[in-house]
């Protein structure tokens, strides 16, 4: 538990990285789910004084005190803050700049340096996570242009390593396929939940829709899996066997081309900044749909788990005092197990109900009217659909039906990810 606010702000920059303060919304995200209910009038100041510019001006060479009045009556002036908020709301983000000064430049350049050289024997990954470090470092002042420079190099690199796998890209016939998989075939199922389902929503009205068969991971992509491919493990349970939470939207699709890439597929998805496009022609690993999500949670079932009518702490992992309409209370185990420690639905997926939300690759939207076929979700929006409920939700948000959403950079101890990839068979 922690001590004092700055004691949460400075486990933030360990774990996360001194760049977040440069992304608000992810920010904000990151320190209501490590505060977990505490400083929210600190919390509150201090995203403020960010997005007042407070963190960028303070950096600036020059004397500091005139910086500091001029901030204190801007925060005074945009956000109706009386002066001794104004002025703990700058004291509040003064800390983190002495995580800033130059010799932290010294240390991203030999990050660079030891990326750069492992990018340029063939290692695809550091090829990526060079183009996106140096693509967060070009957003920089001009004072550090020289970052923008070698950010273009390495984005370079990074584009490179998207050309090459083509050039090697075999039939699906011929591609092994991993054997975390589980090869889902194409069908028609109805979507949505009946009006009369405990639970129903006014967003799950029921529609047709047909999909393409697909291979889906058995499990949400666990910690040992999540590592072994981006070298990082930014969960709050930590355990190799445990699925990797804590990780946003963004960071989900990059597993997809990073992993692509390692095993000579063509990624999904191209990505500049925070602008994903998805090229549904590719062989490597995805996103599924919230359609897929659905259809492969269901398994051929029609009721409102897969599990029947009902669902058990027996069955799932989820927050067992609330369950279900009216039957009786399970367990809550405040936190998430082992994938696969519950039995699989009838295709052999584990934890489509519960442990943690899954990301879909959808804006959260209404359905569209009538039947579709392999729908791909709104064209517009600001939240990404999570599906599946999680260790901390009641039981009625783990039914198959049950539609949830975020915004792509919120993070969150509850939300993970899994995988799918073309089947390659031809359309039914």
């Amino acid at each position: 538990m922690y001590t004092d606010f700055q004691e949460l702000i400075n486990r933030i920059i360990r774990e996360q990285g001194i760049l977040i303060f440069q992304h608000i919304a992810q920010c904000r995200g990151l320190l209501y789910d490590y505060a977990k209910g505490k400083y929210k009038r600190e919390i509150r100041l201090f995203l403020l004084a960010l997005e007042g510019g407070c963190y960028q001006e303070m950096r600036a060479p020059g004397d500091p005190e005139p910086i500091k009045q001029r901030l204190i009556r801007r925060l005074q002036a945009d956000y109706g803050m009386n002066q001794a908020e104004a002025q703990e709301a700058l004291h509040l983000v003064l800390p983190i700049l002495e995580d800033t000064e130059p010799e932290d430049e010294g240390a991203i350049a030999k990050e660079i340096d030891r990326l750069e050289k492992s990018a340029r024997k063939g290692d695809y990954r550091a090829m990526y996570e060079l183009g996106v470090l140096l693509e967060k470092l070009a957003w920089y002042e001009e004072s550090n242009y020289w970052l923008k420079k070698v950010a273009k190099q390495g984005l370079l690199l990074y584009e490179r390593s998207l050309q090459e796998p083509k050039k090697q890209e075999r039939s699906e016939k011929n591609e092994s396929i991993p054997g975390d998989v589980v090869k889902i075939p194409g069908g028609t199922f109805m979507m949505g939940s009946p009006i009369t389902d405990p639970g129903w929503s006014a967003q799950e009205t029921q529609h047709q829709v047909r999909v393409r068969g697909f291979y889906m991971g058995k499990y949400a992509v666990t910690q040992e899996a999540y590592e072994m491919v981006m070298g990082t493990n930014p969960s709050r349970f930590i355990g190799a066997n445990l699925p990797v939470e804590n990780v946003n939207w963004f960071e989900a699709v990059a597993y997809c081309n990073v992993r692509s890439l390692q095993e000579k597929l063509t990624p999904a998805y191209m990505i500049n900044r925070e602008h994903v496009t998805w090229n549904q022609n590719t062989t490597g690993y995805r996103l599924p749909t919230e359609a897929e999500w659905e259809y492969a949670c269901r398994a051929g079932t029609v009721t409102p788990f897969n599990t029947g009518n009902t669902i058990t702490t027996d069955q799932a992992n989820y927050n067992g005092t609330i369950p279900y309409t009216h039957n009786v209370r399970g367990t809550y185990r405040q936190k998430t197990t082992p994938v696969g420690t519950f039995p699989a639905n009838p295709w052999g997926l584990y934890d489509m109900h519960g442990n943690v939300y899954e990301w879909c690759w959808d804006r959260y939207g209404d359905y569209r009217i009538g039947s579709q076929r392999d729908p791909t979700g709104s064209s517009s929006g600001d939240h990404r659909v999570i599906r599946g409920g999680s260790w901390n939700y009641a039981a009625r948000s783990l039914r198959s039906a049950c539609r949830n959403s975020d915004t792509p950079a919120h993070r969150s101890s509850g939300v993970g990810f899994r995988v799918i990839r073309p089947s390659g068979d031809p359309e039914d």
